[in-house]
């Protein structure tokens, strides 16, 4: 038997005190905060902010997309505003078709969604020139990112861009934007070394802000590396699984991310920009512990090809809830194409001073949705913790996070039981938080633990938990005045009415007149509405709501939906997906338009060593309905994958190991296309050598060994 104590503090239990954020719709909602957690309506929230750039995505798909968020349990909808999208040239502005931040604010609004904007004016993101304009990355007649007057006549204009766009849209017009985050990692990814400089800067990016009518409850700054979010802005924290941009091509060792620490002080995100001595950090204690990028994925380079699962990304968000997070926000959740540039490429790559090479068009970062719209296991195994938030989260933000007696000493140390519990004297309610995972790491089972916790006169044991390796649970346990306690060896996952939903490592399910304990793959498959509990058949299907009605979004013939409603009853819903007239495969492809390869047009050679192959394939016209996607799928084996239309880019692959899946609707593919593969040795030319770091397993040549298409229908529940 194996026993763990904790001891909660009484006395550090803080004392509510409001910040000077705030801000109320013409209908009454308001918005605010305090040293403890965001506020809503004068009650305490813990919403979920998915990142998703609008610019990086065609416009017809901004609904679907946000919708498919908001079925993922996202209420704020965060996204750059990158500068160099809008404007390559001076006087040259473009705010049409995909980049229209109105119409994407508009699209936003009719989901039910919130929105965070992220104006920069540097963002980072991958981005060229971390988003600046080409004229003001290279201006030698003033510094960017600072006070000079030339500097900040160009901000002003460009902020007076994003003002217009955005008119109309604040929550107090009515609208969706509820946030706006100034400048990114300020003084930690460059920016002027003197605090007190950065300091002015910041609070002059506000004025102006304010000054274009981006007037919102809360401004935000992000604090990690020792960043600078001053006084007027809310510090939001990160931390990703692995760190594409290190200049390694080997495996990390164990990220910190996976213990339980107050405030996480991540250096690691955006490292590759860090100054040699960065400044000490501006993390204050008297701020909710909020994020802005939790890695939902990760955007692989040139050089290292991680692949976070989605256990590594369940264990990362269980650690940040555990540590006492009251919000949690992706960074992505949503992948994306980079849009053509006028006059370059707009992707960072080494060739323009970048730190990386990363595609030209591809910006899927294997997010909980990637580039194509297609849900990863992230979006699952995620998914269930946002369910935990919504149904829990005005009791679980005020509660703080204690630690156990014994922790490990550092992230390498995997022996001691990972845990930490967030506990609520007023209700006498907590939460026992354990990972049991570790990234590219082997944990030990943990069986018959005693878990022991002091929180004043009562003394509250849980007794036999059992601790599988490479899993996370929450367990939440109800106490009485003598400290006696009420919980399952089962973790939460939400609450319908007066029905506590659990779900544990069983191989089946439990339903009975007064318990709910679904089996994990099963809460991975869950959809929470008001009126109850959807749980799909399939792992990458999703069921979303419309103007008050739901419907399924699926890639197989037929998708069976089993429904814990609110009143305790339980119902099937079988829902018929494709026509009758339609053969699918077992993996969803059709037959009748499978390809097992396309036609070799060119070898380049040098040396006798092949270097490129190159084919023409020839793309169906597919029929789809309203609702309906088409995608590719291309199998091949090279270092990289490019798809070419009318001899203009259209599409690129960084390999990893996974399927690359293409919509083919936005895109414009069909008919002739060219699709170039590059032999796996001749990778892109790079500053950290020509060795590559693969998380997954993946073959050495060159060769394109199959194209095929997958439907992905949408198809209402009845």
């Amino acid at each position: 038997m194996e026993k763990i104590r904790l001891m909660i503090d009484m006395e550090k239990y803080k004392k509510a005190e409001l910040l000077p954020f705030f801000g109320t719709s013409p209908e009454g909602e308001c918005y605010g905060a305090d040293n403890i957690s965001l506020l809503k309506n004068g009650r305490r929230f813990m919403p979920v902010m998915g990142e998703i750039h609008f610019s990086r995505m065609e416009p017809e798909c901004w609904e679907e997309e946000l919708l498919k968020m908001k079925a993922g349990g996202v209420d704020i909808a965060a996204t750059y505003v990158f500068w160099n999208h809008h404007q390559e040239k001076p006087g040259e502005w473009d705010f049409s078709g995909q980049r229209c931040l109105r119409d994407f604010l508009k699209t936003v609004k009719r989901t039910g969604l919130k929105c965070w904007l992220r104006i920069g004016p540097w963002a980072h993101g991958e981005c060229r020139n971390g988003g600046f304009p080409d004229y003001v990355q290279h201006a030698t007649d003033y510094e960017p990112r600072t006070n000079a007057p030339k500097y900040l006549a160009l901000v002003d204009e460009f902020f007076s861009h994003i003002g217009e766009q955005a008119a109309g849209m604040m929550l107090k017009d009515g609208g969706p934007v509820i946030g706006v985050q100034l400048e990114n990692e300020y003084g930690h990814c460059g920016g002027p070394a003197d605090r007190s400089v950065q300091i002015a800067h910041m609070n002059m990016l506000k004025g102006m802000a304010i000054k274009h009518g981006l007037m919102v409850p809360y401004y935000t700054a992000t604090a990690w590396g020792g960043a600078c979010a001053p006084e007027g802005t809310l510090q939001v924290l990160s931390g990703y699984v692995d760190a594409p941009w290190d200049d390694s091509t080997e495996a990390l060792p164990p990220q910190q991310n996976f213990l339980f620490q107050s405030y996480v002080d991540d250096h690691g995100t955006g490292s590759d920009f860090e100054k040699e001595a960065a400044n000490q950090s501006m993390i204050r204690f008297n701020q909710p512990f909020l994020t802005a990028e939790l890695g939902g994925g990760l955007q692989v380079t040139s050089h290292r090809r991680p692949i976070a699962s989605a256990q590594d990304n369940a264990s990362a968000i269980l650690c940040c809830l555990g540590s006492g997070a009251n919000l949690i926000g992706y960074y992505m959740y949503h992948g994306g194409t980079n849009p053509d540039g006028k006059y370059s490429n707009l992707n960072e790559c080494q060739e323009v001073g970048g730190h990386t090479n990363v595609p030209v068009k591809n910006y899927d970062f294997n997010a909980c949705l990637n580039e194509a719209g297609r849900p990863s296991a992230s979006y699952g195994s995620l998914k269930k913790y946002h369910h935990l938030m919504h149904t829990f989260g005005e009791e679980l933000s005020e509660a703080l996070p204690c630690w156990p007696e014994v922790m490990p000493k550092d992230a390498a140390d995997l022996e001691p039981l990972r845990l930490t519990v967030r506990y609520i004297p007023r209700t006498g309610v907590g939460y026992l938080f354990v990972n049991n995972h570790v990234r590219l790491s082997e944990m030990p089972e943990h069986r018959d633990v005693d878990v022991e916790i002091n929180a004043g006169e009562k003394k509250i044991l849980l007794q036999g938990l059992n601790f599988l390796p490479g899993k996370s649970y929450v367990i939440r346990f109800e106490t009485d005045r003598e400290g006696n306690a009420e919980y399952l060896n089962a973790s939460v996952l939400c609450r319908l009415k007066d029905r506590i939903v659990y779900y544990s490592d069983g191989e089946e399910s439990v339903d009975s007149a007064d318990l709910t304990v679904l089996t994990e793959a099963e809460a991975d498959r869950s959809f929470l509405f008001e009126d109850g509990l959807y749980i799909t058949k399939y792992e990458d299907s999703i069921v979303l709501e419309k103007e008050g009605c739901k419907y399924v979004i699926t890639e197989h013939a037929e998708e069976e939906i089993t429904v814990y409603a609110a009143d305790g009853s339980k119902k099937v819903l079988k829902v018929k997906t494709a026509a009758d007239t339609e053969t699918l495969t077992e993996e969803g492809f059709s037959e009748s338009v499978l390809q097992d390869q396309g036609s070799l047009l060119e070898e380049e050679q040098e040396d006798g060593k092949v270097l490129s192959r190159t084919y023409t394939l020839e793309i169906p016209e597919l029929a789809a309905t309203d609702g309906e996607k088409i995608r590719m799928r291309v199998d091949y084996i090279g270092d990289r994958a490019e798809i070419y239309k009318d001899g203009k880019l259209a599409a690129d692959w960084f390999t990893t190991g996974l399927p690359w899946y293409i919509d083919t609707k936005p895109l414009g593919i069909s008919g002739a296309v060219t699709l170039k593969v590059y032999d796996s040795d001749n990778t892109i030319p790079c500053k950290f050598g020509q060795n590559v770091y693969y998380d997954l397993p993946v073959e050495k040549g060159c060769a394109l060994k199959g194209v095929s298409f997958r439907k992905s229908y949408y198809k209402a529940v009845e």
